[in-house]
């Protein structure tokens, strides 16, 4: 995907997501895959929302990288040319070092990189980090899950849940009671070695409130 691409995409849709990726792509046996975001229809058939084929996410034994990693990927998928290390630069550390690591510093450092970029190619773009419901609770009670399924549907997602920054790709749901759903897996691209790669969340990772992040990306113009 280049330059041209991002901007005749973009065009100032900041929620739309042009990694290439597709959401859909059922296979055999998979969870139905509903375009509205698996919200609650009273009928008994299990869903997916996301990605069922992503490109891979390189992996970094240094777990302080894992946001540069993971905000980096997302990046590139809306055409901008731009390394983790150009992240870490802008947070004031060095670009090849390891940084410490605690997640509550990561999810500011992620909210830090907002605003005005300019990438390696020199197209400038505004980048966005909208908050987005924990997943932890089995039955989402956040009035706010519906708009976190609905931009699923439409992009991956930044995801605190194991205790490093992932790429969320794709969750399940399962019926609950009274037409409700319930949250079942949840799966990412983990750029933390030796995790890295796609792997599905662990119940332990779950067990707990997180952080989600949607990533907007708006072309500016270079005349």
């Amino acid at each position: 995907m280049d330059r041209r691409m991002l901007i005749a995409a973009l065009g100032g849709i900041a929620s739309a997501c042009l990694l290439p990726m597709r959401a859909g792509g059922a296979v055999a046996g998979a969870p139905v895959i509903r375009e509205n975001g698996c919200l609650p229809r009273g009928d008994d058939a299990a869903c997916r929302v996301g990605f069922s084929s992503t490109p891979p996410l390189a992996t970094d034994p240094c777990r302080g990288r894992a946001w540069a990693m993971a905000l980096a990927y997302m990046l590139r998928g809306y055409g901008a040319r731009v390394d983790p290390g150009d992240l870490l630069i802008r947070a004031g550390l060095p670009p090849d070092g390891c940084p410490d690591h605690d997640t509550d510093r990561e999810e500011a450092l992620l909210h830090a990189m907002a605003g005005t970029w300019t990438d390696r190619a020199g197209q400038g773009f505004l980048l966005g980090l909208a908050p987005l419901p924990s997943l932890h609770e089995a039955m989402p009670r956040d009035p706010e899950f519906p708009r976190l399924l609905t931009r699923l549907a439409r992009q991956p997602l930044l995801c605190g849940a194991a205790g490093h920054a992932t790429v969320m790709t794709a969750l399940t749901t399962v019926p609950g009671l009274a037409g409700t759903v319930r949250r079942d897996t949840i799966s990412v691209r983990d750029p933390h070695a030796p995790t890295g790669g796609l792997r599905l969340l662990t119940d332990a990772e779950l067990s707990r409130p997180f952080w989600v992040l949607g990533v907007s990306v708006v072309p500016l113009s270079t005349r």
